[in-house]
């Protein structure tokens, strides 16, 4: 039997905390263990996400890669909520 490399992704939600908290988990999730973080912002806080991301890359550079962006929208409570999701994962070397 074949075996599936399993991929181990962190998702951070945007909330209404400081995005500084969100960069340092961000930080400490790709240098321990994530393979693959994702940053999704709801809302009104998906220009939140974007502003993590553009902090990250300023943070990281060039170890940092940037895996895919996902748009959309959500049902919550009965309303149409829109979404960002941007996936980042380490480059590896």
């Amino acid at each position: 039997m074949s075996e599936k490399s399993s991929v181990n992704v962190k998702t951070i939600m945007l909330g209404n905390r400081p995005l500084r908290e969100y960069l340092l988990e961000a930080i400490v999730s790709i240098n321990r263990d994530a393979d693959v973080v994702e940053i999704m912002g709801r809302g009104r806080h998906i220009y939140r996400a974007v502003n993590l991301y553009n902090m990250l890359t300023s943070r990281l550079g060039d170890r940092l890669e940037l895996k895919g962006v996902e748009i959309g929208s959500l049902l919550v409570r009965g309303r149409r909520v829109s979404y960002i999701k941007i996936s980042v994962a380490a480059k590896k070397t």
